[in-house]
């Protein structure tokens, strides 16, 4: 018994002190995904001369699922390629009320959808502190398009700072806060900026493998 608890403490303890699995030849499995309900969803209220007209967008559902492949250029070089694919639903809801005659009174109820894919190229640069924990600034460019309208999307470039923890060699867990972003909207033409680095937290999971 004695030497089974021996050989178990010396097994946690290599485990627990062996490298993270980083640096030319391997590679990586990771990626994301979110989920949302809103049953109150939003209200807003439009005043006409006839009368005012109540709109309300709830029971919204939101989930993204983003997988990604990546690998090691080099020992602190990483690209990863990562498809995406969204949806978001909910239901609307139209009421009037006549200032005038009750009579004219109505409520419209729609459901929709709007289904959208895209696809992102990641570029990291790993400054391992230790064997476990490290830091690595991502930077990258993304293409996301209505599934049923390419010409409707955005065109994106940004980066951010990240942190990433082993617990085991091959488990990295990363946490993405605030970016630097560029946003150019295919529809209509227009871009802006946006710069956060005090919110906008993610999290993640990577799996790492192969070697040199």
């Amino acid at each position: 018994m004695k030497k089974l608890l021996l050989i178990a403490i010396t097994t946690l303890f290599i485990v627990g002190s062996a490298s993270a699995q980083t640096g030319k030849g391997h590679k990586y499995l990771g990626g994301s995904f979110t989920f949302s309900y809103d049953e109150d969803g939003t209200v807003q209220n439009y005043n006409f001369d006839t009368g005012v007209t109540q709109y309300l967008n709830h029971d919204i559902i939101s989930f993204n699922v983003s997988p990604e492949f990546g690998f090691f250029l080099s020992d602190k070089w990483a690209i990863g390629i990562q498809p995406g694919y969204s949806r978001v639903s909910g239901t609307e809801t139209s009421n009037f009320y006549s200032n005038t005659n009750p009579a004219n009174n109505y409520t419209y109820t729609r459901k929709y959808h709007t289904d959208i894919v895209g696809l992102a190229v990641n570029l990291r640069y790993y400054c391992m502190l230790t064997d476990k924990f490290g830091i690595y600034p991502q930077m990258g460019i993304s293409t996301s398009h209505i599934a049923n309208d390419f010409t409707n999307g955005h065109l994106a470039a940004y980066a951010g700072p990240n942190v990433v923890f082993f617990p085991t060699p091959k488990v990295g867990l990363n946490m993405g806060f605030g970016n630097i972003s560029y946003q150019y909207n295919y529809l209509s033409h227009g871009s802006f900026v946006n710069a956060s680095l005090n919110n906008n937290f993610n999290f993640g999971i990577n799996y790492y493998f192969g070697g040199k």
